[in-house]
């Protein structure tokens, strides 16, 4: 027997249009299959009927650049190298639920240094475990030397065009969802600087050729300015950090149409931490010296019309899964998001950041009833998406996870 719910609720926020007053979504095989006012809807007779008429409901959030297989330990390297490659998978789990109930109901794992996210993900498609849809790239791929290399640590080292290529065959043969690669350095790798240029224009090319020719995209860790506009000259969808954007940076994704994806948060606590949080010192300096740059570069990057995705690279230091949506807060507070461009930044946007817009990111007939039901309106206050206790449901697919009284 086909399973349909209907939700009232008092306010329906869905990015793309205006908010919706004494609004139902009815769900039908875990799709939308009418939203609208209530006074336009005839509720079917078999439907189970949820009365959330107090509560806003949202899209399901989406985290586009994260981490699974770490939670906020100070020192990332060493938990890296300490533990068993089988207890970050196990930890993993615990994380996935995290930010479902914390009302994500996708992310997209940027870089592990196996390919335990996709096995995740298999896992929660199949019903074994509860958890988002995990868009996940693997290994994240990175010259000698790179950002990914980190000596004991490595990701997927890789040399030259055809080197890079092989790569990313070895991912997507794993079950790759989309390629990343190292555009540049970064802040989390003690042997390269921010600003250093990495991966040519044509090992890049050679990456987006082969995800292309599976359907798929390639995304781009790339903080440098030379990096940025290489990794677009190659054809990369999004670029993750974008710390030293300059105005032809800007107009190169306007004109390719990528996505920004910030991750502000990631900074954001490593500043807020420091060395007395256990946080490497070099790991502190390199942060500190670019955390005004890059929020001056998303700031002009929203000024110009840049498309921006939240992303909150939780697994860093301090930032841990379930706290993601102080992401938005910073885009408002620092970068001067209205409360609404936040929120499609967590939605609709992310959505086309992670390959899925035409199955989430907003509560259209058809797409996935991935919903969040609210305490709150975060348009008028966005600080509202980080209090679980105003998280009042959660659904995946229609299947509601948490409904806390």
């Amino acid at each position: 027997m086909t399973e349909v719910k209907a939700i009232r609720v008092g306010l329906l926020i869905d990015s793309k249009s205006s908010p919706i007053r004494n609004a139902v979504i009815v769900i039908e095989s875990g799709r939308i299959k009418q939203v609208s006012r209530e006074s336009e809807i005839a509720i079917p007779p078999d439907a189970e009927v949820i009365d959330a008429s107090r509560y806003a409901a949202i899209p399901g959030l989406i985290d586009a650049h994260l981490h699974l297989g770490s939670n906020g330990e100070p020192d990332l390297l060493k938990m890296l190298i300490t533990t068993p490659p089988d207890l970050i998978t196990l930890k993993s789990l615990l994380n996935a639920r995290a930010l479902l109930e914390a009302g994500y109901t996708t992310v997209r794992d940027c870089g592990e240094h196996n390919f335990f996210a996709i096995s995740l993900r298999m896992a929660i498609e199949q019903g074994y475990f509860q958890g988002p849809n995990i868009v996940a790239c693997g290994k994240m791929l990175s010259q000698t030397g790179g950002h990914g290399d980190f000596g004991l640590v490595n990701f997927g080292i890789c040399d030259g065009v055809d080197g890079v290529r092989k790569a990313a065959r070895e991912n997507l043969k794993a079950g790759a969802d989309f390629i990343k690669v190292c555009a540049s350095g970064g802040g989390g790798s003690p042997f390269d600087k921010m600003t250093d240029t990495q991966f040519t224009v044509e090992e890049m090319r050679a990456a987006v050729e082969e995800a292309k020719a599976r359907g798929k995209w390639v995304a781009a860790h790339a903080m440098a300015t030379q990096g940025i506009k290489n990794a677009l000259l190659a054809g990369v969808r999004t670029i993750e950090h974008g710390c030293y954007l300059d105005d032809e940076c800007c107009a190169l994704m306007k004109e390719r149409g990528a996505i920004l994806v910030p991750t502000l948060l990631a900074a954001y606590q490593i500043v807020k931490h420091d060395v007395e949080g256990g946080i490497p010192e070099w790991a502190v300096k390199k942060t500190e010296e670019v955390i005004d740059t890059h929020i001056a570069s998303v700031k002009n990057a929203y000024r110009s019309g840049v498309k921006v995705a939240t992303g909150s690279d939780a697994g860093t230091p301090f930032n841990k899964h379930g706290k993601n949506a102080l992401e938005l807060e910073l885009l408002v507070d620092r970068c001067g998001f209205a409360p609404l461009e936040a929120l499609r930044a967590a939605t609709v946007v992310a959505a086309d950041a992670v390959g899925l817009s035409d199955k989430v990111g907003t509560l259209e007939v058809g797409k996935y009833a991935d919903t969040v039901i609210v305490d709150g309106n975060p348009l008028d206050d966005i600080k509202v998406l980080q209090d679980t206790s105003k998280i009042k449901m959660v659904l995946r697919h229609g299947k509601p996870v948490r409904f806390a009284e």
